[in-house]
């Protein structure tokens, strides 16, 4: 069995990394579009923020490796339903990963959301998505009014989502 150390010296190397480039909690400046993309869906849909222009969205950028974006993903579960048909959208972007590794590990943790798939990182270098977890929220224009990377608390993702028009 490996010791704890082994563990979690590599996840200490990429907090100081995002520390060191200001990747924790770095906001977009306000008003910032997102680029025009469409990432495949779990359910098999094609999806974008053309697609849900007229909703506040909340894109939560993860890996199926990365245990900070479970506990990340608890926090949005536990918010999902207080927004549900409320022109709120939550999308988890799996980040980096073939999709046959996020398919079997969502049949254990089913997300109530969609799950998307960047397999080959294209979207998520554009965005310059430098850790895991990171969340976006754009308002109904798709303009971002939040972004935070690590693990952001119900509070602030609640505010967040009020700042987007929720």
């Amino acid at each position: 069995m490996r010791s704890a150390a082994v563990v979690l010296r590599p996840l200490a190397g990429l907090l100081l990394v995002a520390l060191a480039t200001g990747a924790c909690s770095r906001p977009s400046p306000a008003g910032e579009a997102l680029p025009s993309f469409r990432l495949g869906a779990l359910d098999g849909r094609q999806l974008g923020p053309l697609d849900l222009r007229g909703k506040v969205v909340l894109y939560d950028f993860w890996a199926t490796w990365c245990g900070p974006c479970h506990v990340q993903a608890e926090v949005l579960h536990s918010l999902y339903p207080d927004y549900a048909g409320k022109e709120v959208e939550f999308l988890a972007v799996s980040v980096g990963e073939p999709e046959e590794v996020v398919r079997e590990f969502v049949r254990g943790r089913p997300h109530p959301y969609p799950v998307l798939f960047d397999p080959e990182d294209r979207l998520s270098a554009q965005l310059q998505i430098l850790g895991l977890p990171t969340l976006i929220v754009t308002d109904r224009e798709g303009r971002v009014v939040f972004r935070s990377t690590g693990i952001a608390d119900r509070e602030a993702v609640a505010a967040a989502l009020a700042r987007a028009g929720a």
